[in-house]
């Protein structure tokens, strides 16, 4: 099968790249992106590179990268999440099906209302396909299978890296869902009923494995709010909410950034031109992401934990269940990079080959994809692992 890599040369996509390449079920790839800056250090770094193919498309042109991508069977974008209905433009236009790696929320809301024209078309478009939303959904979908009733499901994200620090800032992943996350309001499900809370409020103290420790996790907006409460309504959920685990230096660079006004959009005069904050940010990060491919390779060492939290009920008694899905580096790519990249390639793939819950349409990743296949492909990864964990808040 052929796969078409959209925001082909980005963090997120270099390891979606490696895994696709590592797959004998994916005969071509096109590595598709606005700039190709980054493609001749990302494609020297990734064995059976022979399969990729670099390729400059503009999203905003459908008919022209369509022509480009001829013969697509299936569409990974990893583009900003700005694009996404864009990018589901192309796939209909190419008749492939399509996966991404999120929408923050109201992207999701809005691409879940292109359903019926998948659904013409005979295509599967699965919605929120990296870790986090992705893997993390899928946990919720087969954690809640037990429950007759369903009080509280948290999602967490936490992560290490040693890499970060003060001096310097490298965006871990793309810079505009980062300032978004920071700032926006966050929709949770709140006594039954969507409400917006303010961005990390709610803090919870959690523990995790060294080196993550003790840390302190606060909400933020998510896609995976936009999906589960109608998955689990059977189940009479009353709470959902996603929070997550910034390090300090990352809060203070990007408090930085959002206090001085850089994460608008409404341009500014500077010397007689007019520049958008946000795409000047952008710029700026997208350029840094191109220094450092340059710059000797480090071995990336971080660690990340995504953590499902369920209580409810079965047979009228109290029940409770933790996983943490647990992700490790390898030399070439970060935990991080991995937990998204590899699922969005997972994911193609198993669009590619209908592995899926429903014939046609879109959805999330719990309402189109085949639990047992989805798992199965994770754990051959040998970089997830799942583990039932007792797990409880700090008392401090």
């Amino acid at each position: 099968m052929k796969v078409a890599v959209l925001g082909g040369f980005g963090l997120m996509a270099e390891a979606a790249l490696h895994d696709l390449a590592a797959d004998r079920r994916v005969t071509h790839i096109f590595a598709a992106d606005t700039n190709l800056a980054r493609a001749k250090v990302v494609l020297s770094r990734i064995p059976n590179a022979k399969k990729i193919r670099a390729i400059k498309i503009d999203l905003t042109k459908t008919a022209a990268a369509a022509r480009a991508l001829k013969g697509t069977d299936s569409v990974l974008n990893a583009s900003w999440y700005e694009f996404n209905l864009k990018a589901m433009d192309l796939s209909l236009a190419l008749k492939a099906h399509y996966a991404d790696l999120g929408g923050l929320y109201h992207m999701t809301l809005k691409q879940l209302k292109r359903d019926a024209e998948f659904r013409r078309a005979n295509l599967l478009g699965a919605l929120g396909c990296g870790s986090t939303p992705g893997i993390t959904n899928m946990m919720v979908a087969r954690m809640s299978a037990p429950f007759e009733a369903i009080e509280t499901v948290g999602i967490y994200d936490a992560s290490h890296d040693p890499s970060l620090s003060e001096d310097s800032f490298l965006p871990p992943f793309s810079i505009r869902t980062m300032l978004a996350e920071y700032e926006a309001p966050a929709p949770i499900l709140l006594k039954g009923r969507m409400v917006d809370v303010a961005a990390h409020s709610q803090p919870e103290p959690l523990e995790f494995k060294e080196p993550i420790g003790r840390v302190t996790a606060g909400t933020v907006i998510h896609s995976e709010t936009a999906t589960l409460p109608d998955y689990l309504k059977d189940k009479k959920v009353k709470n959902l909410f996603f929070k997550i685990v910034y390090p300090e230096s990352v809060k203070r660079q990007l408090g930085m950034l959002v206090g001085m006004g850089l994460s608008k959009d409404k341009p500014v005069r500077v010397n007689g031109y007019e520049v958008s904050p946000r795409h000047f940010v952008t710029a700026l990060a997208q350029q840094s992401a191109v220094t450092a491919s340059a710059q000797a390779f480090t071995k990336p060492a971080d660690y990340e934990v995504l953590r499902v939290r369920i209580t409810g009920t079965r047979h009228k008694k109290p029940l409770v269940k933790v996983w943490d899905c647990e992700i490790r580096p390898t030399k070439l790519l970060s935990a991080g990079a991995i937990g998204v990249g590899f699922t969005g390639s997972i994911v193609s793939v198993m669009l590619g080959h209908r592995k899926s819950q429903v014939g046609a349409g879109v959805g999330a990743p719990e309402s189109v994809l085949d639990q047992d296949v989805f798992f199965r492909e994770l754990k051959a990864r040998k970089v997830f692992s799942i583990v039932e964990t007792i797990a409880h808040p700090l008392a401090i």
